[in-house]
């Protein structure tokens, strides 16, 4: 995409698990040995989600502006 970044990491702030990578453990798909470090965790994903947007948003705006000068 001309962002860098798929539409879900955008709405959601993390990548899409697909079905293959769901049987192989992993610190993203295992669970959590506690409620408090889930906590912890989705409070860090969700700083990082606002800082993604802005990242795509002025890539976007660059490639547009590159455009308009080719035309």
């Amino acid at each position: 995409s001309t962002t860098g970044e798929t539409p879900f990491r955008l709405a959601y702030g993390i990548e899409a698990v697909i079905p293959v990578e769901i049987g192989e453990p992993s610190r993203r798909t295992e669970q959590p040995l506690d409620e408090e470090m889930n906590d912890e965790a989705l409070r860090e994903e969700l700083d990082l989600v606002e800082e993604i947007r802005t990242g795509a948003s002025l890539q976007e705006a660059t490639l547009k502006q590159k455009i308009a000068a080719r035309h």
